[in-house]
């Protein structure tokens, strides 16, 4: 369940979706907090190019991990964590393979509005991609890559709008922007 834009006018409201089961590489989040960012008001009132209606928007998540895959291995069931504006990547790009996701060669795929077009996700299906949405809801499913742990002495409410602008800043660094070429 999340809270969605229908329309570019309009409110957003109630809207009953289904998320995938959580796989062996996967976090679910319980989400606690969602921030408000600028660009989830641009995006549902469709003024940054063709919003894919229903949205749920929130790319700001914060929350307990109530579920970790076999295979996860930075999160346990407990830990405060957070996901920023991203969900996935290529992962085999110059890019990827270093961790700067945000640079993906042929594009991230963002935590709501947009299509899981690689392969190797779950939502993936060859007319295009299960589509994201995002913390505007109850839970969200995540890879583990995509998941961000936070100090549990942090005030999650005071931490959660940072997995959007404290990610802008720390990637957009003056000592780090050598490595973005």
């Amino acid at each position: 369940k999340g809270y969605a834009a229908h329309a570019a006018s309009g409110p957003i409201t109630p809207f009953t979706f289904t998320r995938r089961a959580a796989g062996p590489n996967d976090v679910e989040i319980d989400i606690q907090y969602a921030g408000i960012c600028h660009s989830d008001i641009h995006t549902v009132r469709d003024e940054w190019g063709p919003a894919n209606y229903p949205l749920v928007p929130g790319h700001e998540i914060g929350g307990k991990v109530v579920f970790v895959g076999s295979k996860v291995t930075n999160a346990k069931v407990g830990d405060t964590a957070g996901v920023g504006c991203m969900v996935d990547s290529c992962r085999t790009c110059k890019k990827c393979v270093s961790g700067d996701e945000q640079y993906c060669a042929t594009g991230f795929v963002g935590t709501y509005g947009a299509n899981f077009k690689y392969a190797h996700c779950e939502e993936y299906n060859e007319q295009g991609g299960a589509k994201s949405q995002g913390g505007y809801s109850q839970r969200i499913v995540v890879d583990q890559k995509f998941v961000l742990l936070i100090p549990s002495n942090l005030d999650l409410a005071g931490a959660t709008p940072l997995m959007c602008a404290g990610i802008t800043v720390y990637s957009l660094t003056p000592i780090d922007t050598h490595t973005h070429t």
